[in-house]
């Protein structure tokens, strides 16, 4: 059955609702469609209605194409992924039976399948399938009655069809159609769930990004970083570069209502209104057309209906008279100054292109996620161990039920930080003019409305592109470094480095796993990755690029005798605390304590153990490589090159973890209130399932057991019994 958006939960349960009871019938659903589904009479099926509105109004005829090809706006209509139901191939008609037989798996997959389908994969499978309709038809069959196993994989082995069967999406429509079988008016062949590897294939390899070298990169941190530190201070010069921009056409209008009724607007030769409208393109054109038939329309002409008529139909004025009609024209925002709305614009679009690099660069976020950033508590920001933490937040863009959270939480820098402070000062003028408007970006022509998805990275591109200039073109040492980071691409010295915005993502996990200022599990968490293949995928050659970079005694090196000492010192942290008999937590730190416990001696007081007091053995040790250590999160270390965290950090596995030690109970603490929060927030909206209970019942009782462990004292969190009912009770079998 179809299923919406997570926060259009209420709207679809009224749509559900509202194909019950339609007319005469009680159950439209299962009383009119499906027996006609079923039954496979293409003329009654074509004559039914696809389905209703919550009103009542149809959705539009089965048989008619069009009514399918707007049903997005009916389902999703606050989408920015456009996606069309379209029963056309090539913009040639199907034949009947097939084009019939896919409206039934549509419409099987929409109102009567036990299982939940978004719009996007409905789309996705009826665009898959239709793949399929030429071949079959070379063959003779009108049919997808036809598709088995051995016709695929002739069509496989001979190179019949122009499918790609090394693409998952076309097993994946396939395999809907073997889900979806039951109830179907012709009888599936395909008796079990296909993948490439039936046929002796595997998947391509998803499209790898290069890594932006090393010279560019620098130079795009630095100069974002002088861009955002000089805007930061006049974040409330900002705000008038945009309401400029948003207002400047009313302001322009009321201008140019005045000039179209004066003695100014007519040629002296011959009366006629010079109109001073644009005509450049074809929307501007039906604007300009619309507004003179209006304006000539009326009997009597006042200020205040030209005004109106201006405000309705919204045509261009051309761009050499358009600040002539603006009262002020001149704008100085800091050290800039711009007249004119073009130029306004053209500033505009530097500074958010400029911020948006900086921000991404600093997140890894990717250009949809940006897209979804939240416009109210989008930063915040936590204090561990007196650090701050600047986190920005923004909707996950690719999100699995049950696998990850409900919004996801990137943390950055302070430049990070101020650029989205920035960002969110330039756009919130503009959405003030959309009050139902839940994007965070607007544009600055025609209306201001919400900038579409796919527009998000081109103001970043255009930003880099431009301050980077002639200094694009690859040198020797920009060949080195995509060499070691993408072997197998071509290219040349002298030739302009081809930039696109997903770049900074990659760039930013291969630097970071490059001079190890990161690992693997934490730049998964950062990525939100349920893989940690897809993040090893990212910093694809990073290794490689390690090698070559321990060899030269420069900044890298010196990072990496940083790295040492700080480790170092972490573990001289923790003995110091076993030495004074203080609590360490975790498997390592009990067991220590344990083993002093036992000893006949004091570990500490013998000349060699005495030792472990001391900076330089630790280095020593961290430097050959006989141990290790690293932060899981603030507070928690563990000591194993193998460690391999999901996610999010599961405080279960590090309570008794061998590999751990467990210094303090602030992240602990952090997760078990944040937990207790999501618990009672998936009670209250009836979001509650075994799993959602499960992990907050061990994210709880792990954290308490930490801070039992460090003699903390605390107020335990009694678990609700909607929680206790899904979990399943210890040492139960079935």
């Amino acid at each position: 059955m179809i299923k919406l958006p997570k926060h259009d939960l209420e709207r679809q349960n009224t749509i559900i609702n509202a194909q019950n009871k339609v007319g005469p019938y009680t159950n439209y659903l299962n009383d009119v469609l499906r027996p006609a589904i079923e039954s496979g009479n293409w003329d009654e099926l074509e004559a039914l209605d696809i389905g209703f509105t919550v009103t009542g109004e149809s959705l539009g005829k089965i048989g008619d194409n069009n009514a399918w090809r707007n049903l997005q706006p009916f389902f999703e209509p606050n989408t920015t992924n456009i996606c069309t139901i379209d029963f056309l191939l090539d913009g040639k008609v199907i034949e009947r039976n097939l084009r019939n037989q896919l409206k039934t798996l549509a419409l099987k997959m929409m109102w009567l399948s036990p299982r939940n389908h978004s719009f996007a994969i409905l789309c996705n499978t009826i665009r898959d399938l239709k793949k399929f309709v030429t071949p079959l038809l070379n063959k003779n069959h009108n049919s997808f009655e036809s598709l088995n196993f051995d016709l695929l994989e002739t069509w496989v082995l001979t190179g019949f069809t122009d499918i790609d069967f090394e693409r998952s999406g076309s097993y994946t429509a396939l395999n809907k159609l073997r889900t979806e079988a039951k109830g179907l008016p012709f009888k599936v062949a395909l008796t079990k769930s296909l993948t490439a590897s039936h046929f002796g294939l595997s998947f391509k390899q998803p499209e790898q990004f290069t890594v932006i070298p090393q010279r560019l990169y620098y130079l795009g941190l630095q100069k974002s970083e002088e861009l955002i530190n000089e805007l930061y201070p006049i974040r409330d010069e900002l705000v008038k570069l945009s309401e400029y921009i948003a207002t400047f056409f009313d302001k322009a209008y009321q201008r140019y209502a005045k000039y179209i009724l004066s003695e100014e607007s007519k040629s002296s030769k011959k009366g006629v209104i010079i109109w001073c409208l644009c005509k450049a393109n074809v929307g501007a054109k039906v604007k300009a057309i619309a507004f003179k038939q209006a304006y000539l329309s009326l009997n009597s002409p006042t200020e205040a209906k030209v005004i109106e008529l201006l405000n309705k139909h919204k045509p261009e004025l051309t761009k050499r008279k358009i600040d002539k009609f603006h009262p002020c024209s001149t704008l100085k925002i800091g050290k800039r100054k711009v007249t004119g709305i073009r130029a306004a614009q053209l500033l505009f679009k530097k500074l958010n292109g400029g911020c948006l690099w900086g921000l991404m660069s600093r997140t890894g976020m990717r250009s949809d996620e940006l897209f979804h950033l939240h416009t109210v508590n989008g930063y915040t920001k936590e204090t561990i161990s007196k650090q701050t933490i600047h986190v920005i937040h923004a909707d996950l863009s690719k999100t699995t039920k049950g696998s990850q959270s409900r919004q996801d939480e990137f943390v950055t820098t302070e430049i990070g930080k101020k650029a989205y402070e920035i960002l969110q000062t330039l756009h919130e003028p503009l959405r003030k003019r959309h009050p139902d408007s839940r994007a965070f970006f607007h544009k600055v022509i025609d209306d201001c409305g919400a900038v579409m998805k796919k527009e998000i990275g081109r103001h970043s591109v255009s930003w880099f592109k431009k301050e980077m200039g002639e200094m694009l073109a690859l040198t020797n040492d920009d060949l080195i470094d995509l060499t070691i980071s993408d072997p197998n691409l071509p290219f040349n010295i002298g030739e302009e480095y081809e930039f696109t915005g997903h770049q900074l993502r990659r760039s930013y996990a291969y630097y970071l796993i490059g001079y190890e200022l990161c690992a693997f599990p934490q730049l998964k968490q950062q990525f939100s990755h349920v893989s940690m293949a897809m993040t090893r995928h990212y910093a694809k050659n990073a290794s490689k690029f390690q090698k070559i970079r321990k060899r030269k005694q420069n900044l890298a090196y010196a990072i990496d005798e940083e790295r040492i000492s700080q480790k170092a010192q972490t573990y001289l942290k923790i003995y110091k605390k076993l030495a004074n008999n203080e609590r360490v937590a975790g498997g390592k730190g009990k067991d220590f304590a344990k083993n002093m416990m036992k000893a006949e001696r004091n570990l500490f007081k013998d000349k060699f153990d005495n030792d472990m007091l001391t900076l330089s053995y630790w280095e020593k040790q961290v430097r050959n490589q006989d141990r290790h250590i690293h932060a899981v999160a603030p507070g928690i270390y563990c000591t194993s090159t193998g460690c391999s965290l999901r996610t999010q950090v599961n405080l279960l596995e590090c309570v008794d973890c061998n590999n751990d030690y467990i210094v303090d109970a602030v992240f602990a603490e952090a997760k078990r209130k944040k937990a207790e929060i999501d618990m009672f927030w998936d009670i209250e909206h009836d979001e509650l399932t075994p799993q959602t209970a499960s992990e907050v019942y061990i994210t709880i009782t792990a954290a308490e057991r930490i801070m039992n462990d460090l003699g903390i004292s605390y107020k335990p969190v009694v678990i609700p019994k909607e929680i206790k009912a899904l979990l399943i009770p210890f040492g139960v079998t079935i």
